[in-house]
């Protein structure tokens, strides 16, 4: 029997309906269960909130009974010591109470904020007051009068002449000090003539012995930022050495604000921190600057000491040596010897004896691991005079302003920090004095053979004298006491003979 296409197709459907309807039907019951199962959740759902809303109100009835009856919110004298509080003494608390507690404990965390805040700038004012440590070869002693080295000498430190720096400033016509001091008051000066070109060209002629031996000519700003001059200066230098300078805290009209600045005591400051905050690469050190700069300095404490002249001023032109050094095999010591040794060589060239000192440990400063002092033999004072300072510092200032030496990739890598040195190359005022003295003839001052090239014509040879010796002009004060005291006595016996001459009209009357 043949069944057509048609005829399978008739009889296959029936069957089809038959499992959609059984699908539908496991599927409808599928979605019934889930429905079942929605409603269960609801109800559920409601059971729960039910239960934390009963449970809310349980709290809030236990929070009803921990609350104080009234406005009793005081706190037991066993909790008020804040140090000693457990879990277990917050636990009794009212709620009240705990609020009261914590705006007390507010309290003492703005006070003891407070207190930390102050302790630890006295702690870092107590830090900055430690010293470095000192190079083996330190004299240890209070007494650099009794106890400095002397480490060599060079030239005739022995030779005597007449007139000291005093007396020559005045005797070539280049100084004034009397109006110096009613304009700019205690030690004030004005440089003129002859000197003025002289102090130009020591520094002319120092810039080009720097300039030939590696070093970067730098001109320095004049004043520093307080919080960055705390970094390079010790805090006595504060009280003693430094112009304090107050100006407008902005360019801007509105603003009130003031800043609070200091003048530079020497370019050495500045120049420390000019790589402030910074990493120096090894294969760039040494890093070799001349520093060029007006500096002021107070001279606290200094009261009745080279009052006259331009020895020991408040203001003054310098040429600073000063280099940041590698901190391994001994290359910052092997810097050390090689400036102190440049400044020899330019005092060498200028013919002025001096002889080389190293400084006791008492009169460093905090900075200094060594320090060797260049004083010049002044035979017009019949004295030697400091110069030159040099000092090895190690890493003592560079931790302060944070340059460090080779930056590491490695975070447990110990951070090291450069070393960085300075000595003076000519303080012109004071290298000024040592020419007199040493140059003078009777004529004037003889032109050291380095500077003739940068004097203008006419004082490239001499310096003449046009004035006479202020000491030649004045009597001694012996010789003043003496004058004064024969004058009283004349007087006196001038009038005990006139009282007897009266006496003796009385008598023949």
């Amino acid at each position: 029997m043949q069944i057509s296409g048609r005829q399978l197709e008739q009889a296959e459907e029936p069957m089809q309906q038959d499992n959609w309807r059984e699908n539908e039907g496991r599927v409808g019951g599928r979605e019934r269960n889930r429905e079942r199962e929605r409603n269960i959740d609801v109800k559920g759902t409601h059971r729960v909130a039910a239960t934390r809303m009963t449970d809310q109100g349980r709290g809030q009835t236990a929070t009803e009974k921990k609350e104080p009856l009234g406005d009793d919110v005081s706190i037991p004298e066993n909790v008020l010591n804040l140090d000693d509080l457990t879990s277990d003494t917050l636990a009794n608390l009212k709620v009240s109470q705990i609020k009261k507690l914590r705006l007390l404990i507010d309290e003492a965390i703005l006070k003891c904020d407070a207190e930390r805040i102050k302790l630890e700038a006295e702690r870092f004012e107590n830090l900055r007051e430690i010293g470095n440590l000192l190079h083996p070869s330190v004299p240890i002693s209070n007494d650099e009068d009794v106890d400095n080295k002397v480490e060599r000498i060079w030239g005739d430190c022995t030779v005597r002449k007449k007139y000291s720096h005093v007396d020559l400033v005045v005797m070539v016509d280049g100084f004034e000090g009397e109006k110096g001091v009613v304009v700019a008051g205690s030690r004030g000066y004005f440089l003129k003539g002859a000197l003025v070109f002289l102090e130009q060209a020591l520094i002319q002629y120092a810039l080009r012995t720097l300039g030939s031996r590696g070093y970067v000519p730098i001109y320095t700003p004049f004043f520093m930022r307080k919080e960055v001059m705390q970094e390079v200066a010790q805090l006595s230098q504060f009280d003693e050495e430094l112009y304090k300078v107050i100006g407008k805290g902005s360019e801007r009209s509105d603003d009130n604000s003031y800043d609070e600045k200091y003048l530079i005591a020497t370019s050495e400051q500045p120049i420390a921190a000019f790589h402030r905050d910074e990493w120096l690469r090894p294969e760039d050190l040494p890093i070799k600057y001349a520093g060029l700069s007006t500096c002021f300095r107070q001279e606290v404490g200094s009261h009745g000491r080279d009052t006259r002249g331009i020895f020991r001023v408040h203001q003054f032109e310098k040429i600073e040596q000063f280099v940041y050094s590698s901190p391994h095999d001994n290359k910052s010591w092997e810097m050390f010897e090689e400036m102190i040794t440049t400044a020899e060589e330019f005092y060498q060239s200028l013919g002025i004896p001096y002889h080389i000192v190293n400084i006791v440990s008492g009169s460093l400063n905090h900075a200094a691991s060594k320090k060797l002092d260049l004083e010049a033999w002044f035979p017009g004072s019949g004295a030697f005079r400091e110069l030159v300072s040099c000092s090895n510092c190690t890493d003592y200032q560079a931790r302060r302003l944070r340059i460090r030496y080779g930056q590491t990739k490695k975070m447990m890598d110990k951070v090291e920090f450069v070393h960085m040195l300075n000595a003076t190359m000519c303080a012109t005022t004071r290298t000024i004095c040592a020419i007199l003295e040493n140059y003078q003839t009777e004529k004037g001052i003889i032109v050291p053979e380095k500077l003739k090239e940068f004097m203008p014509p006419g004082l490239q040879e001499l310096i003449p004298f046009v004035k006479p010796a202020p000491i030649d002009q004045e009597p001694s004060k012996k010789q003043k006491k003496q004058h004064e005291g024969s004058q009283k006595k004349g007087a006196a016996r001038e009038v005990a003979l006139e009282s007897q001459l009266r006496n003796m009209e009385v008598t023949d009357s």
